[in-house]
């Protein structure tokens, strides 16, 4: 019997969490698997949401706040500086609580800093590159085995010069069940009411420019016939800029009264199902790209960029769309051929339906995931 402890350090509910919070009770029922998961800050309502799964909780960390700094500039380096000491405890911690495991299974970039002095064997699945630190190759060559979400975030694992023989790919997993489920209620909160117009969604949990929206923009002026609504959080202090040019676009002759901004959006799953199209136009290298997947399991028509792994989600002609968001011109082809083709966008939904139960299941996912695990050499305790 392996026993593993899975750590999290993420500071934001995002795809990580997601993806941990639906597939570790699979992987708990794995044979040969013993499974604890810890959270390096101690957090209750992260740590209540595996305990209500089944899954033991361990103490691997001290209770402090999730993030190094919220300042800019010289603070932030201050606050750096000043949190080492913090994160030096809660290295001793997850030290002294890995002994009674066989391997840590990490994460994030803290995780995987703070496991490389555990003694213990260590499997880093990685979630995506947002950006690379120049110690990571080194770090992933100490690990048994580095786990991609994808072939795109395999490629590049290589590229910065992890060995190909450490990594594994597991393409990520959605839970099929539960977004029908969640789609099959009333939105919880005011949406437009969809008219003539068909609805084009962009489902992002925070609008960055990085998430391509305004190519979508760009893209629907000359489709006087189609509506815009746009999901993500407009609180966002990051975004302020950016946000506002997407305000400016949408007042725009071309665009004025066809584009909704919905704010973040707890019930995505509700206004995926009410959509004719959602549309995933990140102009970045996207790590897997969870909404495309997901809006594949309601069925809907997807267009997505051909950034990261977006095209190993979506194929192109089979299960979507896939356009480059540099040009603009193609996404309006896409929208276009959609609208004018209701019979052609009704079997891409019906393949991308299809294909999601049959290549993103949670049993797949944690069957691949569970052998990487049991493979990991046993050690003495």
């Amino acid at each position: 019997m392996h026993r593993v402890l899975c750590t999290f350090g993420a500071t934001y509910n995002g795809g990580t969490l997601r993806v941990l919070t639906d597939g570790l009770p699979h992987l708990n029922l794995c044979p040969g698997l013993q499974l604890a998961f810890g959270d390096l800050y101690e957090r209750d309502e992260v740590k209540d949401v595996f305990r209500l799964a089944g899954l033991q909780v361990a103490e691997v960390g001290m209770q402090c706040p999730p993030y190094t700094s919220l300042r800019e500039g010289l603070a932030r380096q201050f606050d750096k500086f000043r949190s080492i000491p913090g994160y030096c405890r809660i290295a001793y911690r997850l030290r002294r609580a890995a002994r009674r495991f066989d391997v840590l299974y990490v994460h994030t970039y803290k995780e995987l800093v703070l496991a490389a002095v555990s003694g213990v064997p260590v499997v880093w699945h990685c979630h995506g590159l947002d950006f690379i630190p120049p110690f990571l190759a080194r770090l992933a060559a100490r690990c048994h085995r580095v786990i991609a979400i994808s072939e795109a975030v395999a490629v590049t694992l290589r590229e910065i010069g992890v060995s190909g023989d450490r990594i594994v790919t597991v393409l990520n997993a959605i839970d099929v069940d539960r977004v029908l489920t969640a789609a099959s209620q009333a939105p919880v909160h005011p949406c437009p009411t969809p008219g003539a117009r068909p609805v084009v969604l962009v489902p992002t949990a925070s609008i960055r420019s990085a998430k391509g929206i305004h190519v979508v923009l760009q893209a629907v002026q000359d489709l006087p016939n189609i509506e815009v609504w746009i999901a993500g959080d407009l609180q966002d202090a990051a975004a302020n800029v950016y946000l506002q040019h997407l305000f400016d676009l949408s007042r725009s002759l071309e665009l004025r009264g066809r584009v909704h901004f919905m704010g973040f959006r707890a019930d995505i799953y509700s206004l995926m199902r009410v959509a004719d199209i959602v549309c995933i136009p990140s102009v970045y290298r996207e790590g897997f790209g969870l909404a495309a997947a997901e809006a594949m399991a309601l069925g809907k028509p997807v267009v997505v960029s051909n950034r990261g792994a977006l095209p190993e989600v979506v194929q192109d002609g089979e299960t979507g769309i896939v356009i480059d968001p540099d040009k603009p011109e193609q996404l309006t082809l896409a929208l276009q051929n959609l609208i004018a083709d209701p019979q052609y966008a009704r079997k891409l939904g019906e393949n991308a339906a299809l294909a999601a139960r049959q290549r993103f299941s949670y049993a797949r996912w944690a069957e691949s995931v569970g052998q990487v695990l049991r493979d990991t050499p046993q050690r003495e305790i």
